[in-house]
């Protein structure tokens, strides 16, 4: 499993290369929590982890009750 790569880690890896793009620009919203779960086929905690991960480097602000946005 040393090689294998969690999902929520393919997911943020996922997320940051369409930032990084622009798909998602500084200010904007990211799609919600259920969305991308839904989107992704993925667990709402495994987008929760992946969106805090981006989070901690420093790629999103969590706003309470209003969701995840790109740092500008």
């Amino acid at each position: 499993m040393e090689h294998e790569e969690f999902r929520y880690e393919h997911l943020a890896r996922s997320l940051e290369a369409l930032i990084e793009q622009g798909v998602y620009r500084a200010g904007e919203r990211m799609p919600s929590i259920r969305a991308l779960a839904r989107d992704r086929r993925l667990s709402v905690s495994t987008v929760v982890q992946a969106l805090q991960r981006l989070e901690a480097r420093g790629l999103l602000d969590a706003r309470p009750q209003s969701g995840y946005f790109v740092r500008a």
